[in-house]
C-alpha cells in the first residue's frame, strides 16, 4: 500500500518552485515598471530630481518647476570681503623705556626737597596758596632740582682735586728751580729727571681727580669753582664763603620731564648711591599689552612689523579708536590660558589715557590666498563632511554636489578652499572658485532628493 505522505512530497516541491519563479518574475516586472516611469514621466506632473547617471550621483538635473517650488537661489562665491580681525584684550601701562629711576650720585643726608605751588592745609584755602613739598604724581620738568643731599664723599672728591692741584703747583716750581741748577752743574741729570717724573705724576693725579668728578656728573661749573678755590688758597685770598659752605652739596635733578610715580625719601633720610629716590614716568607714550591665543600667533608673525592696531578704552568709549602699534611678541605662552603677550605703544600727548586701563584692540589679518567666501547657509554638514551645491550654468537647472574644505566659519559666511592639493582631491574634496554660483536657498531639499536617489 502506498504511503500518502510520500506522494505529497513531489507536489510540495513543485509548488515551491512555482512560487519562487513567480516572485522572481514579479520583482523583475516591478523594477522594469519603475524604470519606465522614471524614463517617461506623465505630462503635466512635476519631475522629481534624479541623478544624471547612475554611476555618478553627485549631479542633479531639475525642472524649472521644481527649482521654483523649493525656492532655490544661488550666490556667487567671492574673494573674502574683509580681512580677518582678531579681537584682543589687554591693558595700558607705563612704558619701561620712559621710566627713569632717580638715584643719588653720592651717599649722604637729604637736607632739602623741592616744593611746588599748593596748599598746606584746608585752613589756608581761604587765604592764599603756599608751596608744599614735592609729592608723588606731581609733574616735573627735565633739569628741575628735586632734592639736596649733603655728602662728605663729594667734599672729599673735591678736596682731592684741590690737593692734587696744589701738589702739582709745588712740583712745577721745584722743577723750574732744578732747571737753573742743572745748567750750573749743581745737580745731576738723574735728580733733574726725578723731578720731571714727579711733575708728571702730579699732572696724572690732578687729571684723575678731575675726571673722577666728571664721572660722578659733577658740572663743569662746580669743577671750575674747585680750581678757583684752590688758586685763591694758594694766593692767600679769601675764597667764596657761599661756595665753601656748599662744598659737599649734591643736587639731584629730574633726568626727564614727566610725573613722579614713586617718592621714597623725606628730609633727614640718609641715602646711598644705589637707592631709588624718585621714579619719574613720561606718560606721553604708554605701553600696550595685548593677549593673543597661541593658534593666532603664526598669522600675526607673518604680518609686517610694527603691527597697526585700533585700540578702544573700555571705561571711556568716548575716546573712540586710538591708533597703536605692536613691535614685540613675548616668547612665552601662558600655560593656563595658552595666550602670548603682544607688546607695543600708543601715543598719549594730552595725558588722557591712564596706566592700568583695560583696553580692546582689533588687529587686521589679510585673508590667506586660495580661499573664497560663500554664504553660511550654502553648506550642509553630512557624515562625510561639509558639502555645497554649485550651478555650473545659471541658465540650466543642473547642479553639482561638492565636498569642500572649510578654512574658517563665521556667523554669516564661511571661507572654503579654492585651491586643493592632489592628495586632497584624491580624498574626494572639490574646489569652489570665485564666481561659482553656490546654492544658498534650497540646499537641504537638494541634499534630501539626492539621498533618496541613492
Amino acid at each position: 500500500m502506498t504511503n500518502p505522505s510520500r506522494m505529497q512530497r513531489p507536489i510540495r516541491v513543485v509548488i515551491g518552485l512555482i512560487a519562487i519563479g513567480l516572485c522572481v518574475v514579479g520583482g523583475w516586472a516591478i523594477e522594469r515598471h519603475r524604470q519606465a516611469q522614471h524614463a517617461q514621466p506623465p505630462e503635466g506632473t512635476s519631475v522629481p530630481p534624479k541623478a544624471r547617471e547612475r554611476r555618478d550621483l553627485e549631479f542633479l538635473d531639475l525642472t524649472p518647476e521644481t527649482v521654483k517650488a523649493i525656492h532655490l537661489t544661488t550666490i556667487p562665491a567671492t574673494v573674502p570681503r574683509f580681512s580677518k580681525k582678531l579681537h584682543l584684550r589687554g591693558s595700558l601701562a607705563i612704558d619701561p623705556n620712559r621710566l627713569s629711576h632717580v638715584h643719588a650720585r653720592f651717599p649722604g643726608t637729604i637736607v632739602d626737597l623741592a616744593t611746588v605751588a599748593g596748599l598746606r592745609s584746608q585752613e589756608a584755602l581761604a587765604s592764599a596758596s603756599a608751596p608744599r613739598t614735592l609729592q608723588g604724581f606731581d609733574k616735573v620738568e627735565q633739569g628741575v632740582p628735586l632734592a639736596i643731599i649733603w655728602s662728605k664723599d663729594l667734599g672729599e672728591k673735591k678736596s682731592q682735586l684741590a690737593s692734587s692741584l696744589a701738589e702739582l703747583r709745588k712740583e712745577k716750581q721745584t722743577l723750574k728751580r732744578y732747571e737753573a741748577l742743572q745748567q750750573s752743574g749743581s745737580i745731576s741729570d738723574r735728580e733733574f729727571m726725578d723731578q720731571q717724573l714727579k711733575v708728571e705724576q702730579g699732572q696724572i693725579a690732578a687729571f684723575t681727580a678731575e675726571a673722577t668728578l666728571r664721572s660722578y656728573q659733577v658740572s663743569e661749573a662746580e669743577i671750575k669753582q674747585v680750581k678757583e678755590s684752590a688758586e685763591k688758597i694758594h694766593l692767600s685770598q679769601e675764597t667764596d664763603k657761599s661756595y665753601s659752605a656748599d662744598w659737599p652739596r649734591v643736587v639731584v635733578s629730574a633726568p626727564i620731564s614727566g610725573s613722579i610715580v614713586e617718592k621714597t625719601v623725606t628730609i633727614g633720610d640718609i641715602v646711598d648711591a644705589y637707592a631709588d629716590l624718585f621714579k619719574i614716568a613720561d606718560m606721553s607714550v604708554l605701553a600696550v599689552y595685548l593677549h593673543a591665543y597661541e593658534e593666532d600667533l603664526p598669522a600675526l608673525e607673518q604680518l609686517p612689523k610694527p603691527l597697526q592696531v585700533s585700540i578702544k578704552i573700555l571705561a571711556n568709549p568716548e575716546h573712540g579708536e586710538l591708533h597703536g602699534q605692536i613691535d614685540r611678541f613675548s616668547p612665552l605662552v601662558d600655560q593656563n590660558e595658552h595666550m602670548a603677550l603682544l607688546i607695543g605703544t600708543v601715543d598719549n600727548p594730552r595725558h588722557e589715557l591712564l596706566s592700568g586701563q583695560l583696553i580692546t584692540a582689533d588687529v587686521g589679518i589679510p585673508a590667506e590666498p586660495g580661499i573664497v567666501e560663500v554664504p553660511a547657509n550654502g553648506l550642509v554638514d553630512t557624515d562625510n563632511g561639509p558639502v555645497a551645491f554649485v550651478q555650473p550654468d545659471t541658465s540650466k537647472p543642473h547642479f553639482h554636489r561638492r565636498h569642500v574644505k572649510i578654512v574658517k566659519r563665521y556667523f554669516d559666511v564661511v571661507y572654503v578652499r579654492s585651491e586643493l592639493s592632489d592628495e586632497q582631491k584624491q580624498s574626494g574634496l572639490r574646489e569652489i572658485h570665485v564666481g561659482d554660483a553656490v546654492v544658498a536657498g534650497g540646499i537641504l531639499e537638494l541634499e534630501d532628493h539626492l539621498q533618496q536617489e541613492r
